[in-house]
């Protein structure tokens, strides 16, 4: 299979190892070989070469016959790929294993099908006791416009937002298993914390059917894809608001607790223990969330950083001479500049990053405006005459899409009447907290979030800074290599301010908007 066409189908392939410990959560492996089992995404037979192995060491062990083996074999053995050559690697791969227990000419139930289209995969429903996998990972927006729509026609999961059709797969395998049926699939994790997963943590939630949950956190797994991890077992005759937690990498895999799923918060799944999660709802809950005390917003976003913000420019009187990382020089009007701050970067509120925008924009009222092009070329022709030679680059942003408001304009027009004024920044990843004053109100930002609040901005960010919140986002934000924690806003909104002097000032604030 080529590169692309793996990308296309959302192919990863499954470590033996992954494909052992999904088996074993399961029980796949005494007094299994009358029980049917299906991979609806087998690939080239990962899940279904162990499957085999086990299935045939288990009628060996119970001293049933080789013509009895293959009749079971072939009536309770099934996978389906929409991929032709990895089904036909998956048959030769299981007649390999096979052959050397002495099984010849099985008539495998391994079939190019699309295990999505439920016409055809609604004839299997309830028929299984074992569902298994590693479900193609691809962004729904990346499908063509005829499957997209097909799917978010049939699977009630994916109906909503810009969901993966991994969560379309958790859903067929709901239906596929039987009233006792198990289900067990490695996944990225972010069903756990996305608003696209969250169809798929209400229906798991309500039908009390998550037995086990094995979380590998920032360890890598697989070889050519960055995904964090997480494997889901799921079992219909479950019925309990419990699951087991286990956490690790592929050296050792650790019991955590057994969780009460009723304390997990609908909006984010956080996966640790019961005493953490008691301290996180008790942090969320007291006094007022960050988001009620405060606005949280993005910074500006050009989508042409390298063509509209420089770093150290040179000033010249009136003028200032930029430089292209092609090495190309140009001149363009001072007036048109704003200084910028890279929160990314930013470690403490004196630093001087001397990083200037070009902003062609101007006041109106409380707003911001694109200037429009005869004024810009009339008032800023040196900054104009720049833009014109950059004009191919900055069409070409946003995969080609015209800019409405015109195409000299930021490529989106977030941030642009927020950033300016007093403000708290913080980076969007961090180790810790590090949340900065920012008094210098003339300045705008990027690469990270601002915190506006009309009261004391020291006193918050004080707040901010501390081991609460440290505690806090080391358990609840999305996890990223070497140890980074994410401070988007959806991970600090919920954050709970229960300083009196920050809450006396916000109830100030709603009575003088009430009067």
């Amino acid at each position: 299979m080529e590169i692309n066409e793996k990308k296309l189908n959302g192919v990863v392939y499954t470590p033996r190892w992954i494909v052992e410990l999904i088996l074993d959560h399961l029980d796949y492996k005494n007094d299994i070989y009358y029980k049917k089992i299906i991979d609806p995404a087998c690939g080239d037979g990962a899940f279904l070469s162990e499957v085999l192995v086990r299935f045939i060491e288990d009628a060996k062990r119970a001293n049933i016959e080789n013509k009895d083996i293959k009749e079971n074999i072939e009536n309770n053995i099934f996978g389906f790929d929409i991929d032709d050559n990895a089904v036909q690697r998956c048959i030769a791969r299981l007649d390999d294993i096979a052959e050397k227990y002495e099984l010849k000419n099985i008539q495998w139930n391994i079939l190019k099908a699309d295990s999505l289209d439920k016409s055809f995969i609604s004839n299997f429903f309830g028929f299984f006791d074992f569902v298994v996998g590693n479900p193609p990972y691809i962004r729904i927006q990346h499908l063509g416009s005829q499957r997209r729509a097909k799917i978010q026609n049939d699977w009630h999961l994916c109906k909503k937002g810009s969901t993966d059709i991994f969560i379309a797969f958790f859903e067929l395998g709901y239906y596929l298993l039987n009233k006792t049926g198990k289900l067990g699939f490695i996944t990225p994790n972010t069903y756990l914390k996305t608003k696209a997963g969250e169809g798929l943590r209400n229906f798991i939630k309500f039908n009390k059917i998550l037995k086990t949950l094995i979380d590998f956190e920032h360890n890598q797994l697989f070889e050519n894809a960055t995904t964090y991890s997480l494997i889901t077992i799921l079992d219909k005759n479950h019925k309990k608001s419990t699951f087991s937690l286990f956490k690790g990498s592929r050296e050792s895999i650790n019991f955590v607790d057994n969780i009460d799923i009723e304390n997990l918060n609908k909006d984010n799944w956080i996966l640790t223990s019961n005493d953490i999660l008691q301290k996180l709802n008790e942090i969320e809950k007291r006094g007022l969330p960050l988001g009620k005390i405060a606005k949280i917003h993005v910074g500006i976003t050009t989508l042409a950083d390298d063509y509209y913000i420089f770093k150290d420019p040179i000033m010249k009187g009136n003028f200032v001479e930029i430089t292209l990382k092609d090495g190309r020089k140009f001149q363009i009007e001072r007036e048109i500049l704003k200084p910028i701050v890279k929160v990314s970067v930013l470690k403490n509120p004196n630093e001087d990053q001397n990083r200037f925008i070009i902003f062609p924009y101007k006041k109106a009222g409380d707003k911001h405006v694109i200037i429009e092009e005869n004024e810009l070329k009339e008032k800023y022709p040196y900054t104009y005459e720049y833009f014109q030679t950059i004009k191919e680059i900055l069409d070409a942003r946003d995969k080609g899409k015209s800019n409405p408001v015109a195409w000299y304009a930021f490529g989106r027009s977030q941030g642009l009447d927020t950033s300016f004024g007093k403000k708290i920044l913080t980076s969007p990843i961090n180790l810790k907290p590090n949340f900065i004053v920012w008094e210098k109100e003339e300045y705008t930002f990027y690469a990270g979030y601002c915190i506006k609040y009309d009261g004391d901005l020291k006193l918050l960010a004080k707040y901010l800074n501390s081991n609460d919140m440290e505690f806090y986002i080391n358990n609840i934000s999305r996890n990223y290599q070497n140890n980074y924690k994410s401070f988007a806003k959806s991970f600090i909104e919920r954050f709970g301010i229960g300083d009196p002097n920050l809450l006396k000032r916000h109830e100030q604030n709603l009575s003088r908007v009430q009067s």
